[in-house]
């Protein structure tokens, strides 16, 4: 992936600490962007319903680097308007505020879907299936763990194995390998590809997951990537 520009990173406050094998989206801010700060960034988030039902904001990080991609391209963003970067070295200030608290994100599995069809929000984005999660924040803190631990894992492999994507690793490192261009190409042919959409107010029955390399998309039962019980998988 190319590199997070310098303007971006002002490494000291707040960094997230987090696997190799954990991204995000980063938008610059352009002209419009808050006055003084023109080398701010924004990062992909989506709003949740926090344990009392109230709205918060959740910042997106995905396992696989071509499903951030295609994120990106799905919500209109063009070449040079964003990149996918590591979470690790990341600085979540806009998130993390002033205080102690928990910094919200949700690690993207998997798109939703209903009988082959992707499920599509009323605000316009996909419907990504996700485990809800917290980082603990407190005054002074320097790095934000984000925890990627074996269950994770062993969820996202199965979600791609029973797809018959074993080789994802590779399918991972060759998307790493290409130029923006080049992956930008590759996530507009999977919107291309899409069979078909519905509101997702229907409800979801499946998980849907693209093959880059064949370049279509797979389903799978819903019920795999239920996870096990004490695990928050979010869905509509």
């Amino acid at each position: 992936m190319s590199q997070l520009p310098h303007r971006l990173r002002s490494p000291g406050r707040h960094v997230i600490e987090a696997p190799a094998s954990l991204y995000v989206v980063v938008r610059a801010r352009g002209e419009g962007g808050p006055p003084g700060q023109p080398g701010d960034c924004q990062v992909l988030c989506e709003q949740r319903a926090d344990r009392w039902g109230h709205p918060q904001l959740s910042m997106v990080v995905y396992l696989s680097p071509f499903d951030a991609c295609l994120d990106a391209a799905w919500c209109g963003m063009a070449v040079g308007q964003y990149q996918v970067v590591p979470a690790s070295g990341f600085e979540p200030q806009a998130l993390v505020g002033k205080g102690a608290g928990p910094l919200h994100y949700c690690l993207h599995l998997a798109w939703g879907a209903r009988d082959g069809a992707l499920a599509v929000r009323p605000q316009g984005s996909l419907v990504r299936v996700s485990l809800a999660r917290e980082a603990v924040i407190w005054p002074g803190i320097e790095a934000v763990q984000l925890v990627l631990g074996p269950a994770e894992l062993m969820s996202y492999q199965r979600l791609r194995e029973s797809a018959g994507l074993f080789a994802h690793a590779e399918s991972h490192a060759a998307i790493l390998a290409c130029s923006d261009r080049q992956r930008d190409a590759h996530a507009s042919r999977a919107i291309a590809r899409i069979p078909a959409t519905l509101a997702a107010g229907e409800g979801i029955n499946q998980l849907a997951l693209y093959d880059v390399e064949a370049a279509q998309w797979h389903f799978v039962a819903l019920e795999v990537g239920q996870g096990r019980p004490g695990r928050r998988v979010e869905w509509p």
